[in-house]
């Protein structure tokens, strides 16, 4: 039985070392890393434009010039020769794409073969076609690849433009910009299917809708600025993805305004047939911008990397005091080795915290009151935040993979650290501490797992939740790194502070009442008891409350901060 509950003890190591192989394993796929870009076409009166944000983390695009000849279109292109990220052809043919989660599709291969990988189609459609019902007709006509991992949007001089993207049925949908006056817009979630994207509703997107509506409801002309202000505004400068470059294009005149890293009061302006008929040498997108422009560029570049370096060093810095909590931990227990199997995965989660409670709680096996609950705090507070922690790996990585919808993100957040706290943590650790079986004191423990993970999950989401939500904006996850998770337990342990006070209250009632567990666990005498469903309804409903203040207080107060 004592080796049965030292293995059981080992599941805390086992959940982050579970999190650190899926982390290993996103870091060698680059197919789930997202890819960025805002893309419109917007159309009023004689004006036609169409505009582009290349979002990634590169530091630079590359920009070439296909001529054509008799048998194809030119076009000039922006990406690289095997990943053609925007293009405009000598008919007023542009087209841009958006990264999306890899779906399979029904590749249609009793149509027209098609030679060449995935890369190849977007740029026999601009060689080819010179208007979007061509486009349309082209795909119709010919084989599609096996699967899509984006959507293309393609526009022309008419005012026309689609979205090209997976159905749900893994058939290949074209979303069309009304005829006439008016505009569409596409990020990074499928616009006919939202499910398959890396997150909706996105803000890109909504903003882009509302300033094109703005413009659209303005008695004034469409200018190239109008277009280029849209992009300013959804452009992005995190750590975790920047804009690299911006194209607007101004489809009936025949013109490309090109920017480098969001300065958009510099532009390259391209005359498409000039450029066509006197096609300058391929290279870096860089190179067509001035030294000033190329030097502010180089300047953000390295001010990003040195964000990045610096979210990298509070992982670091906290996997070091965890390290040093615990050689602190064994110094204190030199002599004496219960309780270790308790205090070695607390100070695991939660770092100097869990040995500051070890210290304040002394060498007496027989505690005050407050010195019990503390203890019992913490036993509980532990499963909280170990599970948290892997439920936001978990959510992160679908989102960055694109399989994740909003109802099963709420399910993971809240009922992941319930299921799995109660099943991983309470039951093997308490369950041969007790007089039940294991059956049997599941039941019994539900009602205290309920009230302590709604209490710790208050205090989390009322503080840790806005923390992450902005470490996110501004540290690299791609690839998704041991560090990253590190961070986000650091953060997590900060808002376990007012969880684990949520769950201090609570437990003063409880051991006065003759409920206890983990204090058992550590060595203290008495036995596993757990309160009943009868005991607890008053605590559960009140623990359901404060739960639901807590996430209301998560999502307002950084809009109080910043508004």
């Amino acid at each position: 039985m004592e080796n049965f509950r030292l293995k059981s003890g080992s599941l805390l190591l086992m959940i982050i070392g579970f999190g650190t192989c899926l982390l290993s394993d996103v870091s060698q796929d680059n197919r789930i890393i997202p890819s960025g870009c805002t893309v419109f076409t917007i159309s009023k009166g004689e004006s036609v434009f169409f505009g582009g944000n290349d979002d990634y983390i590169n530091p630079d695009s590359y920009y070439w010039v296909d001529p054509g000849d008799s048998t194809k279109y030119g076009v000039i292109w922006i990406g690289t020769p095997d990943n053609v990220q925007q293009g405009v052809n000598e008919k007023g043919l542009a087209y841009d794409a958006n990264g999306l989660p890899r779906v399979d599709i029904n590749p249609h291969t009793e149509r027209i073969p098609v030679s060449g990988d995935y890369s190849i189609y977007p740029i026999l459609i601009m060689h080819e076609c010179s208007t979007v019902e061509e486009v349309i007709s082209w795909i119709n006509n010919h084989q599609w690849h096996s699967y899509m991992h984006d959507q293309m949007q393609f526009a022309d001089s008419t005012g026309d433009a689609v979205i090209i993207s997976a159905g749900k049925d893994g058939e290949v949908v074209f979303t069309r910009k009304p005829s006439g006056d008016g505009f569409i817009v596409s990020t990074n979630f499928n616009v006919a299917n939202p499910v398959n994207g890396y997150g909706y509703p996105d803000w890109r997107y909504d903003k882009a809708q509302e300033l094109l509506g703005q413009l659209m409801n303005t008695n004034e002309q469409l200018t190239a600025k109008d277009a280029t202000n849209v992009l300013e505004a959804v452009h992005m400068e995190a750590t975790t993805s920047w804009t690299i470059e911006s194209l607007t294009a101004d489809l009936t005149n025949g013109v490309v305004y090109l920017y480098y890293y969001y300065q958009y009061d510099h532009p390259v302006i391209l005359n498409i047939k000039e450029e066509l008929s006197n096609p300058r040498e391929a290279g870096p997108l860089s190179k067509l911008f001035p030294a000033d422009v190329q030097k502010e560029a180089s300047r953000r570049y390295h001010q990003a990397q040195e964000r990045a370096r610096s979210c990298r060093v509070v992982g670091m810095t906290w996997t070091g005091i965890i390290l040093v909590s615990l050689l602190l931990l064994f110094s204190i227990h030199n002599n004496d080795k219960r309780g270790l199997k308790f205090w070695i995965p607390a100070v695991i989660i939660l770092g100097p915290l869990a040995l500051i409670i070890r210290m304040i709680l002394g060498q007496k096996r027989k505690s005050a009151y407050w010195k019990t609950a503390l203890v019992e705090a913490t036993g509980n507070l532990v499963p909280v935040v170990a599970t948290y922690i892997v439920a936001l790996v978990i959510i992160i990585l679908m989102m960055m993979s694109g399989g994740a919808s909003g109802f099963l993100k709420v399910i993971l957040e809240f009922g992941f650290p319930l299921v799995m706290g109660w099943l991983v943590f309470h039951g093997p650790l308490l369950a041969p501490l007790s007089q039940k079986n294991f059956v049997h004191f599941l039941f019994r423990r539900l009602p205290q797992v309920l009230v302590v993970t709604n209490l710790g999950l208050a205090g989390i989401n009322a503080i840790a939740m806005p923390l992450i939500n902005q470490n996110l904006k501004i540290c690299p996850i791609m690839p998704l790194s041991v560090w990253a998770v590190m961070t986000w337990l650091a953060i997590t342990v900060l808002g376990g502070l007012a969880g684990g006070f949520l769950i201090f209250l609570y437990e003063r009632w409880a051991v006065r009442h003759n409920f206890q567990a983990w204090s058992v666990l550590i060595g203290n005498e008495g036995q596993v008891n757990s309160p009943s469903w009868r005991a607890l309804w008053w605590w559960i409903l009140l623990s359901f409350v404060v739960l639901f203040i807590g996430f209301v207080a998560g999502v307002m107060i950084p809009q109080i901060l910043a508004g």
